[in-house]
Parts: structure tokens; sequence; C-alpha cells
């Protein structure tokens, strides 16, 4: 069987892919490319030789720290599919989102063995999402402006009374997006 050419790093770089990692359930341990180490802000040299799982889960955000702890915990019990997303802790580039996607295999005799997969950093397509989405509800937002303009011109005040009842509606969801992640509501 041919070797398969390796992946372009362009096109890595492109879909998001930061990196690779291994983990390896009953040493309690996870190898890490060094990108995806510096990402979360482990020495790298450290991270291609191994780090404990408890060095990896320091660079986890705290609020997401023990969710991701018991999930690693339930899928190296039973092996199979992983997909984990969390965010890490501060560091240079501020705090990342990043999605685990891989596979922790069983040997031949059924025990669980290795895992191995990839990380993306999703923080730039987060943000692109967001950045639609409050696009979106602000267009929702000057249809509505103009609805309620016209119901005041056709001298229906049933019509008024709705339509500011949908202007709340979508007051509500634009608030969600006037939030400054590093200080949380400004209302």
């Amino acid at each position: 069987m041919a070797r398969e050419a390796p992946i372009p790093q362009a096109m890595l770089d492109a879909s998001g892919v930061v990196g690779a990692w291994t983990h390896d359930h009953w040493r309690g341990s996870f190898v890490l490319s060094p990108p995806f180490a510096d990402l979360l802000g482990l020495d790298p040299e450290a991270a291609a030789a191994g780090v404990p799982v408890a060095a990896f889960l320091d660079r986890t955000h705290p609020e997401d720290r023990t969710r991701i702890e018991n999930y690693l915990h339930a899928v190296g019990e039973v092996g199979g599919p992983l997909e984990a997303e969390f965010r890490t802790r501060e560091n240079r580039d501020g705090v990342r989102k990043v999605l685990m996607r891989g596979r922790i295999e069983r040997d031949s005799s059924g025990r669980v063995g290795q895992g191995r997969g990839i990380a993306i950093d999703l923080t730039e397509n987060r943000a692109a999402d967001l950045h639609r989405s409050e696009q979106l509800v602000n267009r929702m937002a000057e249809h509505a402006i103009a609805l309620r303009g016209l119901a005041e011109a056709m001298r229906r005040p049933d019509l008024v009374g709705r339509v500011e009842g949908l202007m709340m509606e979508i007051g509500f969801e634009l608030a969600r997006y006037l939030r400054a992640p590093e200080d949380g509501p400004r209302h």
C-alpha cells in the first residue's frame, strides 16, 4: 500500500487545525504537537515528550475544567469517539476556543488503549459566526422600526402594540451581542 502524502500545513492552517494529540489513559498523560502545546501555553518540548493530564487541565479555562476532566475520564474508560470543546486559560493570545476531536482505541483484548486526534482553534470561526448573527439581529431591528412606522401611519394602535412587543424581543436578542467578553454584560 502506498504511503499517503502529508497534508500541507497551509491546508491545516486554513481549516483551523493547530495540532495533534495522543492520550495515554493508563499513564494519565498527553503528548501534544508543538503548535497545540504553544496555544495552550505549555512548553512545546515538554509536551512533545508527554505531560500529565493535570498539566493539560491546568491550561483549560477554570469554568470548563471540571467538565473536560470528567469527559476525558468517561471517554477514557469506554473508548470510542472523543469530541471536546473548551476554552483555554488566558495567555499571550488571549482566551482561545478549542475543539479536540479524535478517538480512544481499544486493544485486541478490549482494553482501552491510546487516544489520538487533532485540535482545532475555533476562536476565529466563533467570532465570525457571532458577527453574522449580530448583523442579522440588527437587520431585524431595522425592519421592526420600519414596521412600527407603517403601523402608525395606518393609525392601527393594535398593530403598533404588537410591533413594539416584537421590538422588545429583538432588543433582548440584540443585548446578548453587546457583551464585552472581558467585563461581562453591560446592561
